[in-house]
């Protein structure tokens, strides 16, 4: 079990939790961010109510500007090309399209004895460990949130936590056209660039590459046995 959240589940456990470390696993594919949230939405509502189980979905999104609930649109920079849309999640203004994976995972927290701050350093080690994996120094920055190599951001956080149940998650970047972070200026920081694992490493890694080795440093940072259901059509 990682140091990180040890302390928090073992605290959990005292208290008399009964939790499985099981969790169901599936990647859904390229996705309308709409639909997939209005699917983490109804899927997260009926985790709290325990009707299903709780779930980990990787997957990448058409091009989208989402808007966290810290920002405006003052971080937008020129006209945009493609849709920008608010969202409940923290953070501010990014950009997510394909050769960006997408991790949320949908977890019940509070059963778990996962604060949200160890919640959100777990998702960054998560990315850290993952980015570690490929022979990249990356690390968080004191005051930024995510992962950064340097100045230049690699993965992006923004959570939200509603009756227990975590929304949204984690986006790093993989080999994600980096020119549609021009036209913003990413998650509020003017003197931070984006930056992708292809672009550090100077070869193609793809989403595919990197989503088995990311879910590994996931399952290992939150204790977590995920047991795949196949392929999830959330376009459907």
């Amino acid at each position: 079990m990682s140091a990180l959240v040890n302390g928090v589940v073992q605290a959990g456990e005292e208290r008399g939790f009964e939790r499985s470390c099981i969790v169901q696993y599936a990647r859904a594919g390229l996705t309308s961010y709409e639909r997939a949230d209005a699917w983490q939405r109804s899927r997260a509502q009926l985790i709290a109510e325990g009707a299903l189980p709780e779930i980990v979905v990787l997957m990448q999104h058409h091009a989208v500007y989402t808007q966290g609930r810290r920002g405006g649109r003052e971080h937008v920079l020129r006209q945009l090309q493609a849709p920008i849309i608010d969202t409940d999640r923290g953070g501010d203004l990014t950009f997510h399209g394909p050769g960006q994976l997408i991790v949320w995972p949908i977890l019940r927290l509070r059963e778990r004895g996962i604060g949200i701050a160890d919640y959100v350093r777990g998702l960054e080690q998560a990315a850290i460990n993952a980015a570690n994996a490929f022979g990249l120094d990356a690390d968080r920055v004191k005051g930024r949130p995510g992962v950064w190599i340097g100045n230049r951001k690699l993965a992006s956080v923004g959570v939200r936590i509603q009756s227990g149940v975590s929304r949204h998650g984690m986006a790093i970047n993989c080999d994600i056209d980096l020119s549609w972070f021009d036209s913003i200026r990413a998650c509020g920081i003017a003197d931070g660039a984006t930056t992708s694992l292809s672009a550090e490493l100077g070869e193609q890694v793809t989403v595919a590459r990197c989503a088995g080795v990311l879910a590994q440093s996931l399952s290992h940072v939150f204790n977590l046995r995920l047991s795949p259901v196949g392929d999830l059509r959330i376009d459907q």
